[in-house]
């Protein structure tokens, strides 16, 4: 939810993070000394010491992550089904991954994302993001350099082209060519008389 709503501010993130939990833990999560210094990283470290399960089940999040993206690799453009079906797995682990707090950014889950389609269509990716791509901005409208696009718009541009690709194929395949259609329709005009003077 923080990297959906972009909040950048340390003291914001905790001031943020702390208003959607029970009161009793609101209570001990601000006694903390890391949340009075406003210092996020650090809150996150002592979190971990206080609740060690989320070490645990971050690990086991990102393990699952490394794992998807070793057995799925190589998707081509002409692969829309194989794209579809590892983008849903891809995002249910994402999900989990960046709930607060996120174990994980932006980068290198766009990383590990690419890294799963072959060459060709990670060219053809890049081309298109580099055309149509939205840059991703912080709040003083600044765009990095190593880290410019969001996963979500990464992935929407990987599933338009390898839509695109299916398209393309299924009119080679299934249709006959424009050509041809319009030598067919000008051979009917010529042998079928226009008027009965002609037909006699």
């Amino acid at each position: 939810m923080l990297v959906t709503t972009e909040i950048t501010d340390e003291a914001q993130k905790l001031r943020w993070l702390t208003e959607y939990i029970d009161l009793d833990i609101n209570d001990q999560w601000t006694s903390f000394e890391e949340y009075a210094q406003g210092n996020w990283d650090d809150f996150l470290s002592r979190l971990r010491i206080e609740y060690p399960e989320i070490t645990n089940e971050e690990q086991g999040s990102m393990d699952k992550l490394r794992w998807l993206c070793r057995e799925i690799t190589e998707i081509g453009l002409a692969k829309e089904e194989r794209l579809l079906d590892f983008k849903w797995k891809f995002l249910f682990i994402v999900q989990k991954c960046l709930k607060p707090p996120a174990i994980t950014g932006n980068r290198e889950l766009v990383e590990h994302f690419v890294r799963c389609l072959d060459t060709n269509f990670r060219e053809a990716l890049n081309s298109r993001l580099s055309l149509q791509g939205q840059l991703k901005v912080d709040s003083m409208g600044r765009s990095r350099v190593e880290d410019p696009y969001n996963l979500e718009h990464v992935v929407e541009k990987a599933v338009e082209l390898a839509s695109g690709k299916t398209i393309a194929r299924a009119m080679q395949h299934g249709a006959a060519p424009v050509g041809r259609v319009r030598k067919i329709d000008l051979d009917l005009r010529v042998s079928v008389p226009f008027t009965r003077a002609e037909a006699m």
